[in-house]
């Protein structure tokens, strides 16, 4: 994996650094870059990493001109020591956002959100890049994340669940947030091409099927990615449209 890292503090550079090579001594660092306008350079002159991590207040103006400025497909870790520039940061390549200090299972569980997004692309044929918007379905949630907020882009949902009145989102990397929405809200919101209904109190991504089983009185068991505690079943008379959809 090739990286760019745009921060203009030198110890936070070096932190970020060294705790790449923790995780995975085989990450190449192909610049540090403290300003726009060093980035602008390097990046008209050199080839896109496979990620960047940025800053957002430079030592010239916010990294978020750069972006603005040029056509960069590079997915995007923000690190900052400010929240609120959460929202905006999503609207960019980003697939995560990292407060500072950053926490080494943080950066880890940031990192494999990018390898889950790159194989999911790969199996498919298609180049990593940021997704185009889908007119008319829901992009992304806003959710708790401790006493943070944080948005969860809806690329990166594995499925819902609906347990004891209360609605759960889970991410491609096992995370697991409360939101608003009910089941039934949801499928007016989501693209059906790529989620399903399977059962009164479950809704899941294409992408979250590992292996699907005939089982006993007709029904599906499946394996989803993430896996499961309990066992996952397309309820039997879901099962001639969730046949359909997969064939679709």
């Amino acid at each position: 994996m090739k990286v760019v890292i745009i921060e203009d503090e030198f110890f936070s550079a070096e932190k970020l650094s060294n705790q790449l090579q923790r995780i995975d001594d085989s990450i190449e660092i192909l610049a540090i870059l403290p300003s726009v306008e060093s980035c602008l350079d390097w990046f008209r002159n050199n080839p896109e990493p496979d990620l960047i991590f940025s800053d957002i207040q430079l030592e010239d103006q916010e990294s978020f001109e750069l972006f603005r400025q040029l056509p960069i497909e590079a997915p995007i870790i923000y690190t900052t020591a400010f929240d609120q520039y959460a929202l905006h940061a999503f609207k960019q390549n980003s697939i995560d956002y990292l407060l500072k200090p950053i926490d080494l299972d943080e950066l880890r569980s940031a990192i494999k959100k990018y390898e889950n997004l790159e194989y999911r692309l790969l199996k498919k044929g298609l180049k990593l890049q940021p997704e185009k918007p889908k007119e008319g379905f829901k992009e992304r949630f806003l959710v708790k994340k401790g006493s943070q907020l944080a948005v969860i882009r809806t690329s990166d949902v594995a499925y819902f669940k609906s347990d004891q009145k209360l609605s759960f989102l889970i991410t491609f990397d096992n995370q697991r947030y409360v939101i608003e929405q009910t089941l039934d809200q949801l499928m007016d919101q989501l693209d059906s091409r790529k989620f399903n209904r399977i059962s009164r109190n479950r809704l899941i991504s294409l992408e979250a099927i590992y292996k699907i089983h005939n089982h006993f009185n007709g029904r599906l068991k499946l394996e989803l990615n993430p896996p499961e505690e309990e066992e996952v079943y397309v309820s039997r008379d879901r099962v001639p449209q969730f046949k359909e959809w997969l064939d679709s």
